[in-house]
């Protein structure tokens, strides 16, 4: 969903450019300190906090910082588990845009650039990977990209394949992901990352939490509501052992909105891939979250428009 609307670079180091600091100068893992991966010629802006495996990454929506999405309050409480780490991708927030000379730009591409700024941040697999919006698909990407080192994933709200043909029908408009002026490649080929999704393998039994929104803010979704709660109950469908629930009363900025739901759904998928058993029920997951409403498999979700 469009917020608002309702290979790997080369090697290349982290750096401390004066930015914001989160901690006053002391060391802690809740309070992290942006820093700056550099690669390809361009810098990504990235914050890191707590110890442990697997490490968490937070992938923000459509032209979304990253940091600012999660840095105040999910990042935090996900650092006293584990190692937890979010970023803005290029041309977003703190980070620089991309050069006009990687292209083509999809969800790979975008994922491919996660991967090696973890590996310059020092952010080891195993992950559990989170994404919001659009940031769903990149999730998604990097998880077909790097299949082995994927533990576990949690969708929010998330973008998928059978809502873009709706976006192109109703002149939505190209995906254009990136707030940073003048930038010259911020255009994604939204075709070819759904032509690479729907090709992508299954998750198997990987930990999957679903989350999706109570209310339907999209302009262009709210006129297929029953496509749109499809679209949400097949990503849902995409692994053998998942949880799909929906945050009642909640719009799409549920990172912002209820950001509770989003660490009760991290912190179930962290206990299953520790235990290395299934999920714990949705009831069970979710009971400390009273806007929570557990659907079954392959029950279809009510959005209020």
């Amino acid at each position: 969903m469009l917020p608002g609307c309702g290979g790997s670079g080369p090697g290349g180091s982290a750096s401390n450019r004066p930015q914001r600091a989160v901690s006053n100068g002391a060391s802690s893992p809740t309070l992290p300190v942006v820093k700056f991966a550099k690669f390809g010629g361009y810098l990504l802006a990235y914050e890191c906090a707590g110890t442990g495996s697997p490490t968490v990454i937070l992938e923000a929506g459509y032209t979304a910082s990253g940091i600012d999405t999660y840095g105040s309050t999910i990042l935090p409480a996900i650092a006293l588990h584990t190692r937890v780490c979010t970023y803005d991708r290029a041309g977003d927030g703190q980070s620089e845009p991309r050069p006009a000379s990687v292209h083509a730009l999809t969800a790979a591409t975008q994922a491919s650039e996660l991967h090696t700024m973890l590996e310059i941040a020092h952010a080891p697999p195993p992950y559990v990977l989170v994404g919001h919006s659009d940031g769903g698909m990149i999730t998604r990407a990097f998880a077909t990209l790097y299949q082995h080192q994927v533990a576990g994933m949690v969708l929010v709200d998330a973008s998928s394949e059978p809502e873009i043909p709706v976006y192109r029908r109703l002149h939505a408009g190209p995906w254009i992901d990136g707030t940073v002026k003048p930038a010259p490649n911020q255009r994604i080929d939204i075709g070819a990352t759904v032509r690479a999704l729907e090709r992508a393998p299954s998750l198997g039994r990987t930990p999957l939490v679903v989350i999706s929104a109570g209310i339907l803010q999209d302009r262009w979704l709210r006129t297929v509501p029953k496509l749109e709660a499809r679209a949400q109950t097949r990503l849902a469908s995409l692994s053998g052992d998942s949880i799909h629930v929906m945050d009642r009363g909640i719009g799409h900025m549920i990172p912002a909105l209820d950001p509770r739901i989003v660490i009760a759904a991290v912190r179930a998928v962290l206990a299953a891939v520790a235990s290395g058993r299934r999920l714990a029920p949705c009831r069970l997951a979710f009971r400390s979250i009273p806007a929570a409403a557990c659907l079954r498999r392959g029950q279809l979700g009510h959005q209020r428009t």
